[in-house]
């Protein structure tokens, strides 16, 4: 029996990386982090949408940190880290501190560890997490964990998908960066943040510190060891991740992009993301509904003054009595105006199953390895770009790094209409190859809600998805991810900013021009 459970929290130090934490997020409670504490420093809003989002169904939360403009970067680092020790203290001082161990039934302390990473850094261990943590003793107060630095891998924008299934290229063991290490450390042994003066260290001694491997961690020696990811790594996407060149010059972008040795991820690692990332979609897509819902009486009530403008505007009187005849102007409602309106009556459309066929004759399954069942999608001829699949018993599944929730994945597709032929988008991992229509008998899944038309040249409103959301009151989450790909780019990034909690849903990036 062990005489303690090791426990990991973690702090990721964010600045601008809004659009990839919940990637992030994923990737690290999939791992067994028990609590992620984001240290925001520049974000604010979006992160605390996204972060409030998830907080209820999720072991999260957000501190905000405001920094002197002054503060050279090693200064910000420096506060960042004490924040997040003082944070993550205050957290586990709320957590069991004890548990009971399955095998024995006894029960045995908590041992707590912390991990505090940047944005763009990823823990991967070689093994389960809780086989990663070294022997308890005294003498030993943190491990330390090498970089392994990655490059763009010939990628000219960041493709859409998870930064870990599509950046496959690192530089080689021997390069110099990678004798930078982040520290997993004991938090009862770390100094009071007060005391702290060395954000790289945590202000332990380097023989109070093993590496990742059980080895003594010797930051001093002029060599790399020969194996420095033995047991786990740090996987850095500076260049794939970097905002610009204010936060990566083209110097050391030349420097760090390194394209050398490939290594792909573990797909027990990639496997748990994505299904947990399914998860946590529910949860974004069912506050990302109910904000929007909050937006929707302030629709209506811009809606009820322009009717009343315009029925001002038409100069008839209410009252009319001449001669043999009158009659009486009656006003009709506002809710009945909008009963005219193609946004909030949308028309319903029969649509049509089909089954997608890949060149050799096999049909698209999802990922799971157990699972044969081909995928049923859902086609409207009014939208040819949009597709929703599913399974026959709606059970969940993955698609590449699609968004699954609820066991529905709604995507925008490339159909020719010639061929009767689609290609699916990046991210579910079959974008190279054209897949076949075929109809099929089979029901959808459920009765879906009928979609808002576009009112655009490019796509659909703001303004006229709420009009649609307030003619569908009950609406299941699931239909929002379908009506969401209707918007046009400029919508898409107008809702972005009034609901961050849904980036993932939008079509915020444009066709490439490439695709047929």
């Amino acid at each position: 029996m062990s005489d303690r459970h090791p426990r990991l929290t973690c702090a990721v130090l964010l600045k601008q990386a809004d659009h990839t934490l919940p990637g992030w997020l994923a990737w690290h409670l999939a791992l067994g982090i028990e609590h992620i504490a984001i240290i925001d420093a520049g974000a604010f809003d979006n992160v605390r949408q996204i972060v409030q989002s998830l907080q209820q169904d999720w072991p999260l939360s957000w501190h905000p940190v405001e920094l002197r403009e002054e503060l050279s970067p090693e200064g910000r680092r420096l506060e960042l880290t004490r924040q997040a020790i003082t944070h993550l203290r205050q957290i586990t001082q709320n957590m069991p501190r004890d548990v009971q161990e399955e095998a024995e039934g006894d029960t045995i302390p908590v041992e707590d560890w912390i991990i505090i990473l940047d944005a763009d850094e990823y823990l991967s261990p070689t093994r389960e997490l809780a086989r990663l943590f070294p022997p308890s003793t005294d003498e030993i107060a943190a491990m330390a964990i090498h970089w392994r630095i990655y490059g763009s891998a010939g990628h000219v924008q960041p493709p859409p998908g998870h930064v870990v299934a599509n950046h496959l290229w690192h530089a080689m063991p021997s390069f110099a960066d990678h004798r930078f290490v982040r520290l997993m450390a004991r938090l009862d042994q770390l100094p009071t943040p007060a005391r702290l003066t060395d954000a790289h260290m945590l202000g332990l001694l380097p023989e109070q510190i093993i590496r990742a491997d059980g080895e003594p961690y010797q930051p001093d020696r002029e060599t790399l060891p020969e194996k420095p990811w033995a047991g786990g790594c740090i996987q850095h996407y500076i260049c794939a991740l970097a905002h610009g060149e204010d936060e990566l010059p083209p110097p050391m972008r030349a420097h760090y992009n390194r394209n050398e040795q490939v290594t792909p991820p573990q797909e027990r690692d990639l496997r748990a993301m994505r299904v947990l990332s399914n998860r946590m979609r529910e949860s974004t897509l069912k506050a990302g509904l109910s904000r929007l819902q909050k937006l929707v009486e302030p629709q209506l009530e811009e809606a009820r003054l322009h009717y009343q403008e315009d029925a001002t505007a038409l100069g008839i009187r209410d009252l009319v009595q001449h001669g043999t005849f009158q009659y009486e102007r009656i006003r009709p409602s506002t809710q009945s105006g909008l009963l005219l309106n193609n946004q909030f009556s949308a028309r319903y459309e029969a649509g049509q199953t089909v089954l997608l066929r890949f060149p050799e004759g096999r049909l698209l399954t999802g990922d799971q390895s157990d699972h044969h069942e081909p995928l049923i999608g859902f086609w409207l001829k009014s939208t040819p770009h949009l597709l929703t699949l599913h399974e026959q018993d709606r059970s969940s599944f993955t698609l590449g790094d699609a968004p699954c929730p609820f066991g529905m994945a709604s995507l925008r597709i490339t159909f020719n209409t010639q061929r009767q032929a689609i290609h699916l988008p990046h991210e579910t991992g079959h974008a190279n190859m054209p897949l076949e229509l075929i109809p099929t008998s089979t029901a959808p899944a459920c009765l879906f809600t009928p979609l808002p038309p576009v009112d655009e040249p490019e796509g659909l409103s703001v303004h006229g998805l709420l009009t649609w959301l307030a003619g569908h009151p009950g609406l299941p989450p699931h239909d929002l991810a379908r009506a969401l790909l209707l918007l046009s780019p400029d919508s898409a990034q107008h809702l972005h900013n009034l609901a961050p909690m849904l980036g993932e849903f939008l079509p915020l990036r444009p066709r490439p021009e490439f695709l047929p």
